[in-house]
């Protein structure tokens, strides 16, 4: 039964991946903050100009608390503080130890799944590729009377989504941000670091 299971989907993602359309996302760096690696994700990625980076230990603190929760919660590696117009953040989440069961029921079901307290008035879903990445997955969620919104983007590689990102902030900037946010997502691409140790002649 379970293998039936792992056949569908593999078919299932081999479906998808023949129907997803490339998106062209324009990368401007002028917009951006200098470049990060995540060597554990293997991943380099650029936020937003005007946006730093909330101490570790802080950071660490919140994931522990959320994965005390909930076990099956994306583990955030690294949050973002707008520092020029407030209220405004960018989260990096690690997706690998998640099953893929998981997170692919949630987004199957994305309208009920992420909007169990009707916090968002309108929750659109797109697929897309763009460069190192074949799927990325885009949930943008909407409420206006609170003047919020999120962007989050699924990450995908060998058929399982990797990693997220996070972009949350008031919906009434969204034409201000679109470019910082779309050159953001633009400079997101697999890094692979390579060591060499060098032995003793």
């Amino acid at each position: 039964m379970r293998a039936n299971k792992i056949i569908l989907a593999l078919v299932s993602i081999i479906i998808l991946s023949s129907c997803i359309r490339e998106r062209s996302l324009r990368y401007d760096a002028s917009l951006l903050e200098p470049e990060v690696q995540n060597v554990e994700l293997m991943i380099a990625y650029q936020v937003p100009a005007g946006y730093k980076m909330l101490s570790q230990s802080f950071t660490d603190s919140i994931a522990r608390a959320e994965l005390a929760a909930n076990p099956f919660s994306e583990k955030r590696v690294a949050i973002y503080l707008d520092t020029l117009i407030g209220n405004s953040t960018v989260c990096l989440y690690d997706m690998r130890s998640l099953p893929y069961e998981k997170t692919e029921d949630r987004l199957d079901f994305f309208f009920s799944s992420y909007n169990a307290n009707n916090q968002w008035e309108n929750i659109e879903k797109n697929i897309f590729s763009h460069g190192d990445f074949k799927k990325i997955t885009e949930l943008d969620m909407v409420n206006t009377s609170t003047d919020r919104r999120l962007l989050k983007y699924y990450f995908y590689e060998d058929g399982k989504a990797q990693f997220s990102i996070d972009y949350y902030f008031r919906n009434s900037y969204y034409n201000d941000l679109k470019p910082y946010i779309e050159s953001s997502l633009a400079s997101v691409k697999k890094s692979h670091e390579i060591i060499i140790e060098l032995l003793d002649q």
